[in-house]
């Protein structure tokens, strides 16, 4: 397995990655539970502090601006798109338990939750059953 703290070390800027074992070392790894919950988190607290700076943003500027309707339409992306990434993770699986264990327990926890919060606002309770199992091993940790 890839050690996911060293996976950007295969980019190099500018640099084309020709290197048959390599782009399939990454292939791989993007397929992989570590790299799934990794895009769940990064979505959903790319987008709350992308929220706050926004919010300050338009405190100071005060544009003919509604920030609800645009919070509320960047939510449904983004929690739609994270869905994509975390509705792969399967507690069955002996890899997929192990990749929640190498993440940071209240992070992800925190993002959770947030997710369940949103899915249940759109009552989406089967999305918020798997999100919860998923919560409730992090819990253990």
């Amino acid at each position: 397995m890839i050690d996911k703290n060293k996976i950007f070390n295969l980019f190099v800027e500018g640099k084309e990655i020709t290197d048959e074992k390599t782009k399939k070392d990454i292939k791989k790894f993007m397929e992989g539970p570590i790299a799934k919950l990794g895009m769940f988190v990064k979505l959903i607290q790319n987008h709350q502090v992308f929220h706050q700076k926004l919010d300050k943003f338009l405190k100071q500027e005060k544009p003919n601006f509604n920030n609800s309707t645009t919070k509320e339409a960047a939510e449904y992306s983004i929690y739609n798109k994270s869905w994509g990434y975390i509705k792969k993770i399967d507690l069955s699986h002996h890899d997929d338990v192990n990749a929640i264990l190498t993440f940071d327990p209240k992070l992800l926890y925190n993002t959770l939750g947030m997710s369940i919060k949103y899915f249940e606002e759109i009552e989406e309770y089967e999305r918020c059953a798997h999100l919860h199992n998923i919560q409730e091993v992090v819990k253990r940790i």
